[in-house]
């Protein structure tokens, strides 16, 4: 199984990082991609990546970290992703995220298409981060029709998951769709198509049902496969086979 998003670079991985990749190869993830989130998080994950063939990484600004993002951090990226260090497979994590206090939409969409002209000059896909923003991050990928990638964290209706995939992105199915109670995204998760599902914990973030207020781990990953199959209704193998396919071709993974 592969792990397509995974925060490895923070808290509790980032102490002892051997045993976690080690736990998470025991459980049957066999590979981990790490988005970054700010500029000083880039070397952090690119040396997770040179010491473990497991963990392949992606660099970023994420819109929550907003207020530490400067305007030069775009020529840094720029001049990062020019080295095309080994190990890297995408742009991100980045996005658009108007729940945050002070938001500043016009600033983030700003960065945002700043990281996608980058990801189409250097043909990357793109890890995207969304919350109360679909329209809007929508209307921006129309700019950029030759950029795919992710759109973590899906937890939104059928409609607007088959307007992500309708622009070629594939949705990352985390811990969310593990609790009955998420309705909404279960049914949608339920009717679209498995060609455009890949799987991800988000670790340390979106518990697992079960593992309330415990930091996520990439081992709970197989949980998230089970819970997938029992909506889609077929065998977990199912699962894993094409979500390990769909996640090689986007990132273009060794695995």
């Amino acid at each position: 199984m592969i792990d397509t998003h995974c925060h490895f670079d923070f808290p509790p991985f980032a102490d002892h990082p051997e045993d976690w990749v080690r736990r998470s190869v025991a459980a049957g993830v066999n590979s981990l991609v790490v988005p970054a989130v700010a500029t000083e998080n880039w070397e952090r994950v690119a040396a997770l990546a040179e010491a473990f063939p497991e963990i392949s990484y992606a660099v970023g600004l994420h819109p929550v970290w907003m207020t530490s993002h400067q305007d030069e951090d775009i020529q840094k990226l720029d001049a990062f992703l020019a080295d095309a260090p080994k190990g890297l497979v995408a742009v991100g994590e980045c996005g658009l995220d108007f729940a945050i206090e002070n938001a500043d939409p016009e600033r983030q969409i700003w960065l945002l298409t700043e990281q996608l002209q980058l990801a189409e000059k250097y043909q990357l896909p793109v890890i995207l981060h969304s919350r109360k923003a679909h329209n809007e991050l929508l209307q921006i990928l129309n700019g950029f029709p030759a950029v795919k990638g992710v759109l973590h964290a899906f937890s939104g209706s059928e409609q607007i998951g088959r307007e992500y995939i309708k622009r070629g992105f594939l949705l990352g199915i985390g811990g969310t769709i593990t609790y009955e109670r998420a309705n909404k995204t279960r049914n949608a998760v339920k009717k679209l198509p498995l060609s455009s599902l890949v799987l991800e914990t988000d670790a340390p973030d979106i518990p697992v049902f079960g593992f309330q207020g415990e930091p996520n781990l990439p081992e709970r990953l197989p949980l998230i496969a089970h819970a997938l199959a029992t909506l889609k209704e077929v065998d977990v193998g199912e699962i894993i086979h094409a979500t390990t396919q769909n996640s090689t071709a986007c990132f273009a993974l060794n695995v």
